[in-house]
């Protein structure tokens, strides 16, 4: 007696067979692509997901944000808090590991995203000792411009000099035209609600005489015409995009 030849089963399979692979095929491939594309287009902080979001302009690029009404362009956001360095330990003290890096990916999200939902968005105000200036370069989040390091400085009362306080802050100020010169360790960085808007982009702690210390990472929003204490002024002026493989806190 002969044996069945294999090929046989395979001819003896209805049409029904075939179309209905080809269409579980289909329905899987779609599946498949509509996962992948939600996944790439919903986080921006993804370094892949926001290029592809640029190149495609699901996103706009970072926004030159305007402190006049009359001007063209954006007006800068308004902030859910405005706070001094002494409530910024307060807030952020108890926070764990897991909670700051979950606050820090809605920092970002927002600032990638123009702060169209400006959620937990925060200006900082307060006087600063500057403890260190260098150029950002294309390694960093923000591709040129300077990033300012220093301590915050607090007043007893209204008429006593400042006093070094525990916490501490890096501004990055995105500019075509800064340069370290700008800045002079020693000096004071001022900053204020209506004239830098400077936003919390990170946050972090740093070692200070053997204990913790908060260390934010701070941007301005407003693209102004910038003047230091000493040095040249400059213009602030963020990138087209940022350069999520960067590191955050720019200061090691």
């Amino acid at each position: 007696m002969s044996l069945p030849d294999p090929d046989d089963h395979g001819r003896k399979r209805p049409p029904m067979f075939w179309w209905m692979l080809a269409n579980i095929l289909a329905i899987a491939f779609a599946i498949t692509s509509w996962i992948v594309c939600l996944n790439l287009f919903r986080d921006p902080t993804h370094p892949t997901s926001y290029r592809w979001m640029m190149n495609v302009g699901r996103i706009d690029p970072l926004e030159a944000f305007t402190r006049d009404k009359t001007k063209d362009g954006t007006k800068v956001p308004n902030p859910q808090k405005v706070q001094t360095p002494q409530q910024l330990e307060a807030q952020f003290q108890s926070y764990s590991n897991s909670d700051l890096e979950a606050i820090n990916q809605e920092f970002k999200r927002a600032y990638l995203t123009n702060f169209k939902k400006p959620k937990f968005l925060t200006y900082v105000t307060g006087e600063f000792r500057i403890i260190g200036v260098k150029a950002l370069t294309e390694k960093d989040f923000l591709s040129s411009g300077i990033v300012v390091k220093a301590q915050a400085l607090v007043r007893p009362d209204a008429v006593a000099d400042p006093i070094p306080y525990p916490v501490f802050i890096e501004c990055l100020f995105p500019s075509n035209n800064a340069t370290p010169e700008s800045f002079q360790v020693g000096n004071t960085l001022m900053l204020e609600k209506q004239r830098h808007c400077a936003a919390i982009l990170n946050v972090g702690t740093t070692e200070f005489e053997d204990r913790s210390a908060l260390f934010l990472t701070l941007v301005p929003l407003a693209a102004v015409e910038y003047t230091p204490e000493e040095g040249e002024s400059f213009k602030i002026s963020p990138p087209k995009m940022a350069n999520l493989e960067g590191i955050l806190p720019a200061f090691p």
